[in-house]
């Protein structure tokens, strides 16, 4: 069980990162529909704004390169052990990232948030 204190948390769940209660994504199922990108404009719970201020999201970018890096190494080492040629491993690879896309965006973007807005106990409801 991840504790409710951690950024982890917040990240896994896509939870507010202040209270770590309210769900920023509209669809809690990033493949609904194509509308993974739907956020609240606040947390239903203590009111953080979902984007800080305007272009927030653009260093989102660096993490979606660093989740989609560690992925083609995971995968792709894994990969290599096969009798696959580098042509199959490589268009698997490029399949896997396309159809995590959805994901990988959400990822990102709660990782950015999460570093830049701290958790505060005190903003969960009943506190």
């Amino acid at each position: 069980m991840i504790p409710k204190e951690s950024m982890f948390y917040s990240i896994v769940f896509e939870k507010c990162p202040r209270c770590h209660e309210g769900d920023l994504f509209v669809h809690r199922n990033p493949y609904h529909k194509l509308a993974f990108r739907k956020m609240h404009e606040r947390c239903s719970v203590c009111g953080q704004p979902s984007e800080p201020e305007p272009g927030f999201y653009q260093g989102a970018m660096y993490a979606s390169y660093a989740v989609s890096v560690a992925i083609c190494f995971v995968l792709g080492g894994v990969l290599l052990f096969t009798s696959l040629s580098a042509e199959t491993i490589l268009v698997s690879l490029f399949v896997i990232l396309i159809l995590l896309l959805p994901w990988i965006f959400r990822v990102s973007r709660m990782l950015w948030l999460n570093l830049f807005i701290k958790y505060r106990p005190e903003m969960a409801k009943g506190k």
